[in-house]
């Protein structure tokens, strides 16, 4: 087991060694998106040499997972959508104060009412996710929380997409 162990990382290694030099000799070339797929591979190969429950390993492939390791912008974009459309929907289920109105989940309104509800909580989620923050709909109790977590989640993630998307376009 020991010995089949160390032949994978072994085969690993290599397989990180001949994508870095394909993506070198790529680029010399000019061919900045095909040396780009290698580098993802690459990428790849050095996080499954990584011990496998350790933080470095997770981080790896958290990166890989949100930007495809810098590669992949819309990546960024679709987790953007992902994480203000689940953080719109705890907001629907914990509640949000508007002019003493309370945007949430009530069975004892309509449908109609529970989807504009959802909405405004949607829209809520968007405003706190670009940090724009206009104030008409506070956030309490444990909504609060939720929306410093999804504004620095948003900073972050913005920021993110700019160096992805940058990246991409300076080849």
């Amino acid at each position: 087991r020991k010995g089949e162990t160390h032949k994978a990382q072994q085969s690993f290694q290599e397989a990180e060694e001949t994508y870095r030099n394909l993506r070198l000799h790529l680029e010399k070339a000019g061919l900045f998106e095909e040396a780009g797929q290698f580098f993802l591979r690459e990428m790849v190969m050095r996080r499954k040499q990584m011990p496998r429950f350790s933080g470095r390993r997770l981080i790896s492939r958290l990166v890989d997972l949100f930007s495809g390791y810098g590669e992949n912008p819309l990546r960024v974009v679709l987790f953007s959508i992902g994480l203000i459309g689940l953080c719109g929907l705890l907001f629907f289920l914990i509640g949000l104060h508007h002019a003493g109105e309370i945007f949430g989940l009530n069975l004892q309104h309509s449908i109609g009412q529970n989807l504009t509800h959802l909405g405004n909580c949607i829209y809520f989620s968007v405003v706190t996710f670009t940090t724009l923050g206009y104030g008409d709909i506070s956030p309490v109790g444990w909504a609060r929380p939720l929306a410093a977590f999804e504004a620095f989640s948003g900073s972050f993630t913005m920021a993110l997409f700019v160096v992805v998307f940058v990246k991409k376009m300076t080849r």
